[in-house]
């Protein structure tokens, strides 16, 4: 799999995750949008808009924990195929339903199928090599594709409330569908010969510092999320300027992908991950009760543009403790978990469309985020195990043609030297 990068039908998966990660992630940027039609339209209050979309994030979450045991032998084309039938269908529903029970099993739906599609993303990336270039490719490609719907979806709300918005969605995600042929429809199962040495197995500890850096920073950074619109609005912002401020988010985030990706040639977890995401602790507060309409374009801006950097490095630090992709479904599943409580917490302490409670206590989740990633990095340096040199005696002078194919073939993962034994080829 990790080879699948140098040749075209390599790239064409790639071509397939991006389109599978704009639909797994089309309710996390363009939501808002969503939870602003349905409010300003009168079907859900504030309270009914934080529950609509925590039943959305648990869903999403539950989806993403029930797959991740299950990654070695998911089937991606299959998975990512089926939900996104139900996400389409989920979201064209939407646009008709007016009644708090059909909204909420709609969401349901979507839920677990933006899961589904989250868990293909993951595992793809895994499966793939090179975890963080390629989540930091995709998300290049789905910032494209979100700057140019940001600037739509506020006038297809204009022109048709909430079934303008719910089905250009679900159009969204239609258009999407067709690029997702070009992923493998096998499971990961290649067997590892001859077994690891001890030590290769990722760290206990290393596992669970990782899982909750993602938990603490995911929880923190998106808990005012849904309701940006909203506080938008609270400080003179019109929808039509919200879509405005959402594509030039985008496109910031788009330079932010681009260097995350170069970057990630020459470093398995950057050295300015830990104080970005102490920083956008920072920015929270701002974001959620900002004293100016200027400040929260500042603060939306940099919180939207740097989440394309820290997630990925994060969701890549959890691929590099276990390489299987497991750690990195279930990270998703965390961050959803994590979201769910903080948008409930946050949408009922809200006052006048402002959230300061939720910027405080966003501000001490990253800065448990910043601790966690660093004792996820040390708990892994601690495991890896530098690999055995040859032995004179038994195994001899390397073989010219046998050091010519050590050249040929570069090491992809030489952040976990003890896997580099590993043959991570696509199938099917």
């Amino acid at each position: 799999m990790a080879r699948a990068l140098h040749n075209r039908a390599g790239l064409y998966v790639l071509a397939a995750i991006s389109a599978v990660d704009c639909a797994a992630h089309s309710m996390n940027s363009l939501g808002p949008f969503a939870v602003g039609e349905l409010v300003r339209n009168g079907h859900l209050s504030i309270m009914q808009a934080g529950l609509w979309s925590c039943v959305e994030m648990l869903a999403y979450a539950t989806a993403m924990t029930s797959i991740a045991p299950l990654s070695p032998k998911v089937r991606l084309r299959s998975l990512a195929l089926s939900a996104t039938v139900g996400l389409v269908i989920a979201q064209a529903g939407s646009a008709f339903a007016t009644g708090m029970g059909a909204l909420l099993l709609l969401r349901v739906l979507s839920g677990g199928s933006l899961g589904a599609l989250n868990a293909v993303v993951n595992i793809g990336a895994s499966r793939l090599g090179k975890p963080v270039f390629v989540l930091s490719f995709v998300m290049v490609v789905q910032t494209v594709v979100f700057s140019i719907a940001s600037i739509f979806l506020p006038h297809a709300a204009t022109l048709a409330g909430q079934k303008g918005v719910f089905a250009a969605l679900a159009g969204l995600v239609l258009l999407l569908l067709p690029a997702m042929v070009f992923l493998p429809d096998t499971a990961d199962a290649t067997p590892v010969s001859p077994p690891p040495p001890s030590g290769s197995a990722p760290t206990p500890d290393a596992s669970l510092w990782a899982l909750l850096a993602v938990l603490f920073y995911t929880g923190g950074s998106l808990a005012v999320w849904p309701f940006t619109e909203r506080i938008g609005a609270a400080v003179g912002l019109q929808t039509t300027s919200f879509g405005i401020l959402s594509a030039i988010a985008n496109i910031v985030g788009l330079v932010v992908c681009l260097v995350t990706a170069l970057r990630s040639h020459r470093h398995s977890t950057s050295p300015l991950l830990v104080p970005a995401i102490v920083l956008i602790g920072g920015v929270c507060v701002l974001q959620a009760c900002p004293p100016t309409r200027l400040l929260f374009c500042t603060a939306f801006i940099f919180n939207y543009a740097l989440w394309f950097f820290i997630y990925p490095s994060l969701v890549g630090l959890a691929c590099l403790v276990d390489p299987s992709g497991k750690l990195a479904a279930r990270a998703g599943g965390a961050w959803m978990f994590s979201q769910a409580a903080t948008t409930l917490f946050a949408s009922a302490t809200q006052n006048d469309g402002l959230y300061l409670w939720t910027g405080l206590f966003s501000l001490v989740l990253c800065i448990c985020a910043a601790l966690s990633t660093l004792m996820a990095t040390y708990q892994n340096q601690q495991g890896v195990v530098p690999p055995a040199p040859a032995s004179p005696t038994m195994d001899g002078p390397p073989l010219p043609e046998r050091a010519a194919h050590r050249v040929s073939q570069p090491n992809l993962h030489n952040a976990r030297p003890h896997h580099n034994n590993r043959q991570n080829n696509w199938r099917g």
